[in-house]
């Protein structure tokens, strides 16, 4: 029984480190987004805008709906960010959430992170200061440009 008690922790402590791998993994950028919305007035958001998706070396322009920019001042806001889990292009299309429920979108102020029902996450930067991202109710909903 021994041996069994000084294994057990072991093998745990190599499942989580395997785990945290893994995740890790999935979690690699596999694409780069470059976004432009026009803002509608100072304070109300941006419910529009367009972006370019570079994904396995090529560009792909799309639009977006429904991501709020809240900042005082700014006629034009760019974002700039990292694409996840995207494994086809059809993929990346989509109405994007809060990436994890109950929690706050983003990791601070300039920062949102949001994912789509196939499993791609986006992550977006807030290139100008002052500018505050967050996600319109409804989430925020991606289409290529044909």
């Amino acid at each position: 029984m021994k041996r069994i008690y000084y294994f057990g922790p072991i093998l745990l402590a190599l499942i989580l480190v395997l785990g945290t791998t893994r995740l890790a993994a999935a979690a690699e950028p596999t694409g780069t987004v470059s976004i432009k919305t026009t803002s509608v007035a100072a304070g109300v958001g941006v419910q529009w805008g367009e972006g370019t998706l570079t994904y396995n070396g090529k560009k792909y322009p799309f639009t977006l709906q429904g991501l709020d920019l809240v900042g005082v001042g700014y006629a034009q806001v760019t974002a700039e960010g990292t694409i996840s889990n995207l494994s086809k292009l059809s993929d990346f299309e989509g109405v994007y959430a809060a990436a994890e429920a109950g929690a706050a979108a983003g990791s601070g102020s300039a920062t949102i992170t949001m994912k789509n029902p196939h499993g791609v996450t986006m992550t977006l930067h807030a290139v100008q200061e002052g500018v505050q991202l967050k996600l319109a109710a409804g989430g925020v909903n991606v289409a290529l440009k044909s």
